[in-house]
């Protein structure tokens, strides 16, 4: 019978873990019961340029992307109100007939997903996103990814919805800046020069996806509002409304319900940070079941490195007795294998 660790990938643990085979793994996954913390991270002290605020926030940044790989995000500083606008028009958007939502074409641009998908037409068959196999997922998207090129647009927008376009490319811009911000934290928590990644991020990849989850009248059968998987990019700043429905793998290989915490944002680290970090650093799997009895709306922002950037296990994450567990990889070359391309 198939078993599966119990710690996350990208960690060794320091004591042995029971093992949970595949039909428990996904019992687990279905039935969230750990009361494991999710921590909490304030930055703050570091935008605000408090002495010693970046290397205290890159502190306590590192020892959670060693232990969880999740968290809340305190003191980001993009204002509630744009967050509360950008909602506002996702729910527009959903909210528009079945014909005008389907004339958007669902296209891939150079291993970027964008444009518009319905509520069960994802398909990841081919892929290596989802982590247990026949998994079904239950929600609909439309997503933009950053222009590469200001002169060409490559996004398709809705037609007669004012507004939507401007709100939505505010709220993408202000995240870019937040991640960019996020490059400082990581190269004094690796011990690496602060500018270090700051080339890899000059036309970062910024994908942002407008995410509607309806109800789900049953649980099991491998069907999920998003299934399990982990995130290909360097990290996710996901903003949730006022509905629950996701949980994500704990230490422990529980899952655990994310509670949805005012004026934060939360967040997780992704594939390439662990290639970078030479698996110190966790990529941590979580999925969406909407168990409630109206619809719920979320928007991740994938945040990554440049298409030719090229991933590397990082000088302070290798070493004699720690060899490198990963080859260079470009991140163009990283996400076409995360779909199977």
């Amino acid at each position: 019978m198939k078993t599966i660790e119990a710690p996350m990938a990208g960690t060794a643990p320091a004591t042995p873990q029971r093992k949970f085979s595949e039909e428990e793994e996904i019992r687990l996954m279905d039935y969230p019961d750990s009361t494991e913390e999710i921590p909490l991270l304030d930055m703050s002290p570091y935008l605000r340029g408090e002495p010693g605020g970046r290397e205290r926030v890159a502190a306590r940044l590192k020892e959670i992307s060693e232990t969880v790989g999740f968290f809340y995000l305190a003191g980001h500083g993009i204002p509630q109100s744009l967050i509360e606008r950008v909602f506002a028009e996702s729910r527009r958007f959903h909210g528009l007939p079945s014909g005008v939502k389907g004339a958007i074409p669902w296209i891939d641009r150079d291993s970027h997903k964008t444009g518009y998908l319905g509520v069960g037409q994802e398909r990841s068959e081919r892929t290596n996103v989802n982590i247990i196999s026949d998994a079904k997922s239950l929600y609909a998207r439309f997503t933009i990814i950053r222009e590469p090129d200001p002169r060409v647009e490559t996004n398709v927008w809705p037609e007669n919805l004012p507004g939507f376009k401007s709100v939505v490319l505010e709220y993408q811009a202000a995240v870019e800046a937040l991640g960019k911000k996020f490059l400082p934290l990581w190269s004094t928590a690796l011990e690496l020069p602060l500018d270090f990644f700051d080339r890899m991020f000059e036309i970062p990849h910024v994908t942002l996806s407008l995410l509607h989850y309806p109800p789900q009248k049953a649980i099991g059968g491998r069907q999920y509002g998003i299934a399990p998987h982990t995130d290909n990019s360097m990290m996710t700043f996901l903003a949730q409304a006022n509905i629950p429905g996701l949980a994500v793998r704990m230490p422990s290989g529980h899952w655990r319900l994310v509670d949805i915490i005012p004026g934060t944002l939360l967040v997780n680290t992704g594939n390439v940070i662990v290639r970078w970090t030479n698996d110190q650093f966790l990529s941590t799997k979580h999925r969406v079941i909407n168990t409630n009895s109206v619809d719920r709306y979320s928007i991740p922002v994938f945040f990554g490195p440049n298409a030719d950037a090229v991933i590397e296990v990082v000088p302070t994450c290798q070493g004699a007795l720690n060899p490198p567990r990963y080859e260079p990889i470009t991140y163009r070359a990283s996400r076409k294998w995360y779909y199977g391309e």
